[in-house]
């Protein structure tokens, strides 16, 4: 709808609004905060997240953001080669993937003080990432503009090729899992990155960010603020 419809706050129904610019907003500033989270909590981190630390931390040349740069640069060139075409929306997504790995290093240095020295407390660091990772993940659903390449990658690979999402996000990710667990043990002899909360994160991202995408339909109207979707 275009946002000269939308007057007030309230839409019809109750719905409170939200524009799906503040949306992409939303999960850009909250995605980077989750990973750093999960990051101090040390008790592993999901499978798309962690080649790109497994790197960083082989390369102290490079940070984590700096190492994210080039993982999602990669993903964006794999799914050029295979949809064969390369679109303005997959430029922006590389902007996005520069913009998550700054502000992903931006959130580690503010974060640096942190050191959680109890189990208990790097379990409520763990959730807590595990909880906003899955809160910008249902952001990112709702705006036009183009996420991360990772999220990126599979929706416009499911639309190009007409797959099945649930399959090929299985598939995606059971990808990278087994990336990260080559990484590690390539270059560390050993698991970095990977570990129990991997497993955790794996078995219930999924049913997460449903529940959070189903919260957000039923008290939420989302709508274009600004008439930039022709663009993407």
């Amino acid at each position: 709808m275009a946002s000269g419809q939308h007057h007030g706050r309230l839409a019809a129904g109750g719905k409170k609004k939200m524009s799906r610019e503040f949306a992409y907003g939303m999960g850009l500033l909250t995605m980077p905060f989750a990973i750093a989270l999960s990051t101090k909590a040390n008790l592993g981190l999901s499978m798309i997240a962690a080649p790109a630390y497994i790197i960083s931390e082989k390369a102290e040349a490079l940070s984590y953001g700096q190492a994210e740069y080039i993982v999602q640069t990669l993903v964006l060139i794999l799914m050029c080669l295979i949809v064969k075409k390369f679109k303005l929306s997959y430029l922006f997504s590389f902007i996005t993937s520069i913009l998550y790995g700054t502000l992903l290093d931006v959130d580690l240095y503010l974060l640096r003080g942190l050191e959680p020295k109890t189990l208990l407390f790097r379990v409520i660091l763990f959730l807590l990432g595990m909880i906003i990772t899955s809160l910008s993940v249902a952001f990112f659903f709702r705006t036009y503009i183009p996420p991360c390449s990772y999220d990126f990658f599979v929706r416009d690979v499911v639309a190009e090729k007409h797959a099945d999402m649930r399959k090929f996000k299985t598939r995606f990710d059971a990808a990278f899992l087994l990336l990260s667990l080559l990484l590690s043990l390539l270059l560390f002899h050993g698991f970095v990155g990977v570990s129990i909360g991997t497993v955790v994160i794996v078995c219930v991202n999924g049913s997460l960010i449903s529940a959070i995408d189903r919260f957000m339909e039923k008290h939420f109207e989302f709508y274009d603020r600004f008439p930039l979707r022709k663009y993407f």
